[in-house]
């Protein structure tokens, strides 16, 4: 019988892909540009950091440096990540219908978040779309010490909801941190990812949109 629902936070109850668009937008014109830019061109700009960023996994360091060598550009990279660090959170909105998927599980389930990250970059992105209160416990990679895929972060959240791993599901969009996770700490894994053209077929369940989840459980 399942007792608790865990989430990922990122690309699973929000939509990271348009905050990464936003942000770096905003970004490039307060800091980068001298002058009015061509939409055309600054959107060009704009896709290839998004592209580098691969999700969040993209190594930082490194896309600021493919940047600067591509265009020609001069950004500091310890004063955008502290800059992106402070602000993604605030360009990042829920999925359509999370909060009414949560509104549905909270009277039916214990709810938690793994999240790797900065403490300072994902407590500011749960406390901007104001969940916080949904959820009997938040693990932040960073607070923690170890980040997904690593057991320990799985097993902690197990601890803090009372639950056995057999009694909880673990969504989440990355099949490397959040499925082989959740599956090596014995945690039945959902797996959401939006777009047709990638599929499984290692009986992991997949569903589409969060809401989704409602049907499966």
């Amino acid at each position: 019988m399942i007792k608790a629902v865990i989430f990922d936070y990122d690309g699973t109850l929000a939509d990271r892909t348009k905050a990464t668009c936003s942000a770096f937008r905003i970004y490039l014109q307060n800091y980068v540009l001298e002058e009015k830019t061509d939409s055309v061109y600054l959107e060009s700009l704009v896709q290839d950091l998004v592209l580098w960023d691969e999700f969040g996994s993209g190594n930082k360091r490194q896309m600021v440096e493919r940047f600067n060598r591509k265009y020609g550009y001069s950004i500091d990279y310890e004063h955008f990540f502290n800059w992106w660090i402070k602000n993604l959170g605030t360009y990042e909105p829920l999925f359509e219908n999370t909060l009414k998927t949560l509104e549905y599980l909270k009277t039916r389930y214990k709810l938690g978040i793994i999240t790797n990250g900065t403490s300072i970059g994902q407590n500011t992105k749960i406390d901007s779309t104001n969940i916080r209160h949904y959820f009997d416990c938040i693990i932040v990679s960073d607070d923690f010490g170890k980040a997904k895929p690593e057991a320990a972060i799985f097993n902690e959240a197990l601890k803090q909801l009372a639950v056995l791993p057999q009694q909880a599901v673990y969504v989440g969009d990355s099949y490397s941190n959040d499925i082989i996770g959740a599956y090596n700490a014995g945690i039945t894994p959902v797996w959401i990812w939006c777009e047709d053209g990638r599929y499984n077929f290692d009986g992991v369940k997949r569903i589409y949109r969060i809401e989704d989840l409602i049907e499966i459980l």
